[in-house]
């Protein structure tokens, strides 16, 4: 009887030491559980930050991407710009320096035409003044129609085509020989009249 109570004695005494192998394995798993736990937090930390940084690598890259399109887009289109801007200065310079030559040749004509007095003509050179005259009329007229014509080969972008221009814009060569004679008609007429108006009063009937 008392071998037997030796033994329920160390069976006790067996459960109830907490340094027995049974007491250490649940303390190593409760502190291995929170150690994964740990981990886990930890992981899930990291998992974030690197999300966090590929959204920023992936904004970066968009907008890389979006600067060099850009970029790429400009530079065409000023590049492109530049040509064409040169090259219509260049026009313009051109057209402006013709302009100059006419403006100067028309003044040149005016002045020698607004010059001719047919009351200072002698009565015996009125034949040959008269066709001096005449004669540079007709120059003063042909210069006048071709530099009119001149004028409209280039006409302004802006310019509407109106009924009776040319395809490419601006005056036909017609309507500029009919508006040059339309211009230099009224002083033939008129230093005609004058011509005759004067002879008639040198020689009076």
């Amino acid at each position: 009887m008392a071998e037997y109570k030796s033994s329920r004695e160390d069976f006790l005494d067996l459960d109830e030491d907490p340094s027995t192998p049974a007491a250490a394995s649940v303390e190593q798993l409760d502190s291995q559980v929170a150690q994964a736990q740990e981990r886990l937090l930890a992981l899930k930390r990291q998992a974030e930050l690197l999300e966090r940084e590929k959204a920023k690598l992936e904004e970066l890259s968009r907008r890389q991407e979006q600067f060099d399109t850009g970029r790429a887009e400009m530079v065409d289109k000023f590049t492109g710009s530049l040509v064409q801007i040169q090259r219509e200065t260049d026009e313009t310079l051109k057209r402006l320096e013709v302009l100059k030559n006419i403006q100067s040749t028309f003044s040149t004509y005016l002045q020698e035409l607004e010059a001719i007095n047919p009351k200072e003509w002698e009565a015996g050179d009125l034949t040959k003044e008269l066709s001096k005259a005449i004669g540079a009329v007709e120059d003063a007229r042909s210069v006048y129609t071709k530099a009119s014509a001149q004028i409209a080969v280039e006409p302004l972008a802006s310019s509407p085509v109106a009924e009776g221009e040319s395809s490419e814009g601006g005056q036909s060569f017609s309507y500029w020989l009919m508006a040059g004679l339309a211009f230099t008609l009224p002083l033939v007429v008129i230093g005609l009249l004058a011509l005759i108006l004067l002879f008639l009063s040198l020689n009076p009937a």
